[in-house]
């Protein structure tokens, strides 16, 4: 096999566009796979690592290059893709088969990520779109061909999705107690991540959703797609009068904003003995007295994503029920810079996806 060009959307300065770059990709050794990107979807999270880090509160930021991410970066996590290449180790895999790529990678060898765990590697991260080049690109090689996942009969741009979204939502639903058609669980934003929520919630539990997000287009969305009720954030008393529709009976709220105002909110809305699960990388710092977490008996925890076999048990899902279709807005790669903008505005209702030229 010959040495290819990969032509990659990359920034080469934290904060900086995204600008074509071309560069040498040397023939797949061992297990590697090259894949062919068909779509990507694009994350919030993106605007994150472009910027160079996440707001930690009390005017400081964490930093990507400070824990080992080295520029240019080439982003991009929720990967479809036709196999095109193969490195000789390559097991149960065939020429032009078409997979989702699982980017959330570990050092492969600890306990953690032995366990199924690699999104919580304690030694090394290598996720695809930050450490490793992503799926902004033409061409992606994925370093063992176990993170790959077949597309089966699914629709490939929506797969794409379950890469991030789809595990990141099923992640934090997983952390929630055990809910009837009596309870309450608030979703608090709904973008491609919250509304994916949404639709998971509402195929594989017996639970009302309250939707809650300032975008009345999103909120709109979110009714379509599973949600019984949806609220304004910013609406005066809107603590007050969500508790209220909902009977004072939210047995968990999914965070998936992550600021300081919405993790209050959350805090707020939850019946005692309650779950929140904070999902969402906006930043600031969490606060609340602390007699109020025996007084109340809440329980708080973070989600990060999910495992490969979250991945696994998605599609599998999906193929086995029909899930709620979250709104997908196809563009082609070299509108990468636009859908970023258009994303950090909240222009965008569920996800985009991109498409590499063929």
């Amino acid at each position: 096999m010959k040495y290819q060009c990969v032509h990659r959307w990359a920034f080469s300065s934290w904060g900086g566009r995204l600008e074509q770059t071309e560069a040498t990709l040397a023939p797949a050794q061992g297990h590697e796979v090259t894949l062919r990107v068909t779509h990507c979807g694009i994350c919030h999270s993106d605007l994150h690592i472009q910027a160079g880090g996440f707001d930690m509160g009390g005017g400081k930021l964490s930093s990507l290059e400070r824990a080992g991410t080295r520029l240019p970066v080439t982003m991009g996590h929720e990967i479809v893709g036709e196999v095109v290449e193969m490195g000789p180790d390559v097991l149960g895999l065939e020429l032009g088969a078409l997979v989702i790529a699982y980017p959330w990678l570990g050092c492969g060898e600890c306990a953690t990520c032995q366990r199924g765990d690699e999104h919580l590697c304690v030694r090394a991260a290598r996720n695809m779109g930050i450490q490793l080049p992503g799926g902004y690109a033409d061409l992606t090689r994925v370093p063992h061909e176990r993170y790959l996942v077949p597309v089966g009969t699914l629709d490939p741009a929506r797969a794409a999705t379950f890469a991030c979204a789809g595990i990141t939502a099923m992640g934090a639903i997983r952390k929630l107690p055990v809910v009837t058609s009596a309870d309450w669980v608030a979703v608090i934003g709904c973008g491609g991540v919250g509304m994916t929520a949404v639709a998971l919630l509402s195929a594989t539990t017996a639970a009302r959703i309250v939707a809650i997000d300032p975008d009345p287009a999103k909120r709109e969305a979110a009714l379509q797609h599973g949600a019984s009720l949806a609220f304004d954030p910013k609406e005066a008393d809107a603590l007050k009068t969500i508790g209220k529709a909902c009977g004072g009976n939210i047995a968990g709220a999914l965070d998936f904003v992550g600021a300081e105002s919405s993790s209050a909110l959350a805090v707020g809305l939850v019946r005692r003995a309650g779950q929140v699960v904070i999902v969402g990388l906006f930043g600031g710092e969490f606060r609340m007295a602390l007699p109020m977490f025996p007084l109340r008996s809440l329980s708080i925890t973070g989600s990060y994503v999910g495992g490969l076999h979250d991945l696994r048990e998605l599609v599998a899902l999906a193929q086995r029920v029909t899930l709620p279709q979250i709104p997908l807005d196809l563009r082609p790669l070299e509108s990468v810079n636009q859908a970023l903008e258009d994303l950090a505005q909240g222009r965008v209702v569920g996800r985009v996806v991109l498409q590499p030229a063929t």
